[in-house]
């Protein structure tokens, strides 16, 4: 990424951004046009861009190389976007038409009676997704607003929960100050994410991702912390259905703390 003119490197971020947007709705399965862009798009079409222009010996890597790779990435932006918006608008069709089906089956949902109180889960049954989102309910429910209140409890829980992939950074000479810092590296299909939620000088608290492809770090991205939470249940679910060990670690927790 170093070697990418400014522009570029802007470029390949959005671009880059917008493919994370349209995992989930590519997780769908779909095999229309714009789905089949997209994945070829992260697969082929941008890792191939790049390499075409790094392969061009450094020497020889002028400002017209550049306006060339710059051209080619903004004609791959502009062409993300519209594939992006035809999955997305096919989505919400299929979203509308589950309603009117739903609708239709049941009734209208005033003519039904409310619902009871959520039950407790039950860690054996329940599935790892369902595990993952009631741990961030727990952990935001008991840290509350202050930025080093859910640094702290963030650092117990996510740790306590997820050992493989989660690290604490902590203060003092001997780490057993305040927490500075907590990160859980991900794996994904084809990518690893780097979530991390460290202390600022100001004392609040910045959320980055950073993603690493073939294990070299590409760019970090600053979130707001209600972005990257969703962002990490997301993936953190994802891996615990995958990984066993994960999943088996998050049901004994939710045992113990019963």
């Amino acid at each position: 990424m170093n070697a990418l003119p400014t522009e570029a490197e802007a470029l390949v971020s959005r671009i880059e951004g917008m493919l994370a947007q349209a995992e989930e709705l590519l997780a769908s399965g779909g095999s229309d046009e714009a789905a089949y862009a997209l994945r070829e798009t992260e697969r082929r079409y941008l890792p191939d861009t790049l390499k075409a222009y790094l392969d061009v010996p450094p020497a020889r890597r002028d400002e017209t190389a550049g306006m060339m790779l710059v051209e080619q990435l903004r004609l791959l932006e502009r062409a993300t976007v519209q594939r992006l918006g035809v999955l997305a608008e096919s989505a919400q069709i299929a979203l509308a038409a589950n309603g009117a089906f739903l609708t239709e089956r049941f009734g209208p949902l005033d003519a039904l009676p409310e619902a009871p109180a959520t039950e407790l889960v039950d860690p054996s049954t329940a599935p790892p997704a369902t595990l993952v989102r009631r741990l961030f309910e727990r952990l935001e429910a008991q840290a509350g607003p202050e930025p080093g209140a859910i640094l702290e409890r963030a650092g117990e829980q996510l740790a306590a929960a997820f050992p493989a992939i989660a690290s604490v950074r902590r203060a003092g000479l001997l780490g057993r100050g305040a927490v500075e810092a907590v990160a859980l590296d991900v794996p994904r299909r084809d990518d690893l994410l780097r979530y991390m939620l460290a202390r600022t000088r100001q004392g609040g608290v910045e959320a980055t991702v950073t993603r690493f492809l073939r294990g070299i770090k590409n760019k970090t991205l600053a979130v707001d912390v209600d972005e990257w939470t969703r962002g990490l249940i997301e993936d953190l679910s994802a891996y615990a259905e995958r990984e066993r060990g994960a999943h088996e670690t998050l049901t004994r927790l939710f045992r113990e703390r019963r």
